[in-house]
């Protein structure tokens, strides 16, 4: 599998080669922290990861497993696709 980066209006995706498929993958958990005054540290505790593997996937230079997504996004009290938006 390769992963490719790639910046679009100033934000951060990667896209990801998995036997033939590309898939672009944002998030918005940055602004979703923000405005509800969660610190990175306190969020990658409560989901289970390191800090550092939430912030390479908040600035988009890792790309999210489905666990990931299925964790941050229940923590969050949202819909997997109301954070993260994957583009094939």
């Amino acid at each position: 599998m390769d992963t490719l980066f790639c910046i679009i209006e100033n934000k951060k995706i990667s896209i990801e080669l998995k036997e033939g498929i590309f898939m672009a993958v944002t998030n918005n958990i940055r602004e979703i922290q923000e405005q509800r005054g969660i610190y990175q540290d306190d969020l990658a505790a409560a989901i289970g990861y390191s800090t550092k593997t939430v912030g390479r996937i908040e600035r988009g230079d890792s790309t999210p497993s489905a666990e990931f997504m299925l964790r941050i996004s229940k923590y969050f009290n949202m819909l997997v696709e109301d954070v993260f938006h994957v583009e094939d």
